[in-house]
């Protein structure tokens, strides 16, 4: 059934070219030309593609398109040791590059990635500052309460020894000259300590700011990236790029990796295949557990244009 399918679309496509049947033996040979070429020997001659439409919008230059065809095809190539694909720039078969919502939304994904990024950068600074305050303050408040026992200590004996001598009705020359110079050490003290104090609540005020600072860095961070999820989170299928039997047209993509795994996806359409169901398969419906930087075939992508092409 499929064949006759196949031999009703090849008729079919010679009314569509305009092609003039004389009689039923020049039709004869003509359809079984046809027939050698795309039913018996799939695979014995090269896809040739040329580049349509580059839209300038993606940042992409014809020249990189190109490569990055090249690339996709050899992901198939490699393995059977034959051309599947040739560029050729008189070929009618296109690979175009068609800017819509689908880029755009790619443009905004990448918008929020990069504040995602500059958020995720400050907040590891604002971290890192937050910690050495915190280390500087912990070590200087503990140094501060040993000088503030240290000074009520020596206060309480400068005390004492003031009380004791205003008993005995005054302290000598040399003694009162002694408290004297012990009072003036403890007000200078005293004044180191206040000073201090006012350095630790100002370093307490810059400390809590950061920490302030820090949460509202991560509730930002948060929202942007529940933003992110609702929007990109879900695995992306294979629509970023279509092929119609006429062209492959990609809508949309990050990379260069990505661009290139989805021109062998839809490369893989060109030869005839459709969907796999082993999701690591460059032929899965769906983008995501794919080697996106190194793509390769799996057995099942194998096997499937091995029946293909009869190979």
């Amino acid at each position: 059934m499929k064949r006759v399918i196949q031999y009703i679309l090849i008729v079919i496509l010679f009314s569509v070219w305009g092609i003039i049947l004389t009689n039923k033996e020049s039709f004869r040979e003509s359809f079984q030309s046809v027939k050698r070429q795309y039913i018996d020997r799939p695979c014995s001659e090269p896809v040739q593609y040329a580049l349509g439409e580059v839209d300038p919008r993606f940042g992409v230059s014809r020249e990189d398109l190109l490569k990055y065809a090249e690339e996709a095809e050899y992901v198939w190539e490699k393995d059977f040791g034959k051309n599947l694909f040739k560029y050729n720039p008189g070929a009618e078969f296109k690979i175009n590059l068609v800017f819509d919502e689908r880029q755009l939304g790619t443009i905004e994904a990448d918008k929020l990635e990069g504040e995602l990024g500059k958020l995720e950068a400050s907040h590891n600074a604002i971290s890192k500052q937050y910690d050495s305050l915190s280390g500087a303050y912990k070590k200087r408040a503990n140094d501060y309460e040993k000088d503030v026992a240290d000074y009520k200590k020596e206060l309480d004996e400068y005390n004492d020894d003031v009380e004791y001598w205003n008993k005995k009705g005054g302290a000598p020359e040399d003694e009162y000259d002694k408290l004297k110079k012990k009072k003036k050490e403890l007000d200078e003290e005293y004044k180191n300590l206040e000073k201090e104090r006012k350095a630790l609540n100002d370093l307490v005020e810059k400390t809590n700011n950061l920490a302030t600072k820090e949460q509202q860095i991560v509730n930002n961070y948060n929202n942007n990236l529940n933003s992110y999820e609702n929007k990109f989170g879900e695995t992306r299928e294979f629509e970023k790029g279509v092929f119609d039997g006429l062209s492959i047209n990609i809508y949309q993509f990050k990379e260069a990796a990505d661009l290139r795994l989805t021109l062998v996806h839809e490369m893989g359409h060109a030869l005839g295949m459709g969907h796999a169901e082993n999701p690591e398969s460059i032929m899965y419906y769906l983008m995501g557990d794919q080697e996106m930087e190194n793509p390769a075939l799996t057995k099942e992508d194998v096997d499937a244009l091995n029946k293909i092409c009869n190979l």
